[in-house]
């Protein structure tokens, strides 16, 4: 009986292990470092390093991680910069780097930028319609200190081909937030900048939620919240998830933290601004200190 249980024990061990590596990535969701090394002999990954800096990419990164800078990513539209691409144009530079229709895109970037800069490029994925993505929790930090595989090889991809099929309801523009805060029913705003920027000047009615704050220490390094502790951070504030939700921050990356946080990890119904505060505040619309 002893021998059984231990065969048994074994066994879903193994089957475990197996799960763990066989899991594919079908939506977008947070991935474990334990779920990320248990796939990075899988043909089909393709692993992006966000965090935008050449030097310190060429110096170390991911096995396998293509390099990208997310200004690559946005243009300036009337004057106003900060603006992501069309899904098109997106789609043209992730089929240059090597992403495919079929390829699950992994994105990791650094606690220095609260990890937005990984849910940037996956909500540019997201939006022009690859929904095959996740983001590594912990980032390249969690991974480093957990003395996984790090290389200064630099992968050779050969270009693929990815059809944009735009998600425009990922996005509020100028005109949308203009109608719905003065409806009888305003929409929720939630900016993601710090309290200090905050403070200094926002949207009217636009609650303060800092992106930092989906956040918490885990050892030396940083790990998002779990969905219990960020719903009781949105009950604080008062914020219905049955209404409207609008993220923004100062261009729109800050934002896609937030945006991502709340709709991948909470699953409530949220969009962002992609103009932000730069574009509010250029055009000379009512702002509120």
């Amino acid at each position: 009986m002893h021998m059984r249980a231990i065969a048994i024990g074994l066994l879903m061990t193994v089957s475990f292990a197996f799960g763990l590596a066989q899991a594919r990535l079908e939506k977008p969701q947070l991935v474990s470092t334990e779920w990320l090394a248990s796939r990075l002999s899988d043909p089909n990954i393709r692993i992006i390093d966000a965090r935008g800096v050449l030097a310190a990419y060429l110096q170390e990164h991911l096995p396998n991680a293509i390099f990208l800078n997310t200004e690559t990513l946005r243009v300036s539209r009337g004057g106003i910069p900060g603006h992501l691409l069309s899904p098109e144009r997106l789609a043209e530079i992730f089929s240059a780097m090597g992403i495919g229709a079929n390829n699950e895109v992994v994105v990791y970037s650094s606690a220095e930028d609260a990890f937005s800069a990984a849910t940037y490029t996956a909500l540019a994925l997201i939006a022009l319609g690859h929904t095959r993505v996740g983001v590594l929790n912990g980032g390249f930090e969690k991974w480093k200190a957990e003395n996984r595989p790090l290389t200064n090889k630099i992968p050779t991809l050969e270009p693929q081909t990815l059809t944009a099929q735009p998600n425009p309801e990922i996005f509020r523009t100028l005109d949308w937030l203009q109608k719905y805060l003065n409806s009888p029913e305003p929409v929720q705003l939630l900016d993601a900048r710090s309290p200090q920027q905050y403070q200094a000047g926002h949207i009217p009615m636009a609650q303060n939620l800092f992106l930092r704050e989906m956040l918490r220490t885990e050892g030396n390094v940083s790990v998002w919240r779990s969905p219990e502790e960020i719903r009781e951070k949105l009950k604080q504030l008062g914020v219905d998830t049955g209404r409207p939700l609008v993220t923004y921050c100062n261009s729109g990356r800050e934002a896609s933290q937030l945006w991502f946080t709340l709709r991948y990890l909470l699953g409530v119904e949220v969009q962002t601004y992609d103009g932000s505060w730069v574009e509010w505040s250029a055009k000379g619309l009512p702002i509120e200190r």
